[in-house]
């Protein structure tokens, strides 16, 4: 099929998308080479199903052997939604929140079950998604697989990037400056009882990072934070669920150690329970870096080391002494010393934590 694939149709259509071609391919599920190399009817289907642009629209058809395969690629390409495979996977997301939310519409008088296997709910999700292929999910939705629940994170994901419209400027990312913000927050947030998620979130807009705030669905346990980007735009994206002031700041200060990284621009999820061996050796080093930035930014080893040497550390006055000497919150060094296994979950000094 000698079709130019991105003619100024489609690159007018995925602008308004606000898809590059990295984002198609990835949403595609499959690499450029693949589309350039095997340019068919269905990757016409496919891909005017992400732009949700008629075919016709993008390409020109006028053709009677064009359209009679565009008809027959249309069909086969619908009934990818009725497959078992594409149920099994469609099920696992909260399908009545999004119902809710108004992202998944809604049909009076058929049955749940029939609304799966005519393929209408799988086909929403696929739209929601805005991807063709659990191929397509899996690839833009990587950072979430490791986790228990996959579908309703990469739900929870897709619910902050519509809320957030993709770059197309270059944006400066002065990253030391980024980090003396950071190092000022944590000397200056020790005495906040209150508006501390506020004060957090501000100081970081001012770094131009995006921040959103998105309420987690009740069918699996709240994330703890994301990362991706938009464009050229950074975004770190919170469950708006309370959690303590430490805990807190450790999930924001560790998806800054992501942004903070200049070689990467790999998103990151944060989940309370995750499946051991899934992550990539690559995603594994680029969080193995974000946490020791996030740690050294929020307690340095030294200091740490400092006060795990003062052999007190497990008396209240002691945790208070070295907080106002570190200009850093007193849960912040409870929640490392239990990290590091020198105090129990449900110590006494849990009282240091407060919720934000």
């Amino acid at each position: 099929m000698a079709v130019e694939i991105f003619n100024s149709a489609v690159r007018k259509a995925m602008c308004l998308a606000g898809l590059s071609q990295e984002d198609l391919f990835a949403r595609l599920g499959y690499s450029r080479r693949s589309l350039f190399d095997h340019f068919s009817a269905t990757k016409m289907c496919e891909i005017a199903f992400l732009l949700d642009t008629p075919a016709d629209t993008l390409w020109d058809l006028s053709g009677d052997h064009d359209k009679r395969d565009y008809d027959c690629a249309i069909m086969n390409f619908e009934q990818r939604f009725c497959s078992d495979e594409v149920i099994a996977w469609a099920k696992q997301f909260p399908i009545r929140d999004l119902q809710r939310l108004g992202h998944i519409q809604s049909t009076e008088g058929i049955s749940f079950n029939k609304r799966f296997k005519s393929g209408f709910i799988p086909r929403e999700i696929m739209k929601f998604m805005n991807v063709v292929s659990i191929d397509g999910w899996k690839k833009t939705y990587a950072t979430a697989l490791g986790t228990q629940n996959p579908q309703v994170y990469s739900a929870w994901i897709r619910l902050g990037e519509l809320q957030t419209e993709r770059s197309a400027e270059e944006i400066p990312l002065f990253r030391e400056v980024i980090a003396n913000n950071l190092m000022f927050l944590r000397r200056n947030a020790l005495p906040l009882k209150y508006n501390l998620r506020q004060i957090v979130i501000d100081t970081l807009q001012k770094c131009d990072i995006t921040i959103l705030q998105v309420p987690a669905f009740i069918t699996a346990p709240a994330p703890k934070v994301a990362s991706y980007w938009r464009g050229l735009r950074p975004v770190i994206q919170l469950p708006t669920t309370k959690v303590s002031d430490s805990e807190f700041l450790e999930s924001v200060y560790h998806a800054m150690g992501h942004i903070l990284q200049s070689h990467s621009k790999r998103p990151c999820l944060l989940a309370p329970r995750k499946i051991p061996g899934l992550y990539h050796s690559a995603t594994n080093e680029h969080c193995k870096e974000a946490t020791r930035i996030a740690e050294s930014l929020l307690l340095s080893e030294a200091e740490e080391c400092e006060i795990i040497c003062s052999g007190h550390f497990a008396e209240k006055k002691c945790i208070e002494f070295f907080s106002r000497k570190f200009q850093v919150r007193p849960s912040v060094i409870v929640s490392r010393l239990q990290q590091q296994n020198k105090l129990r979950s449900n110590s006494s000094l849990n009282v240091f934590k407060i919720a934000v």
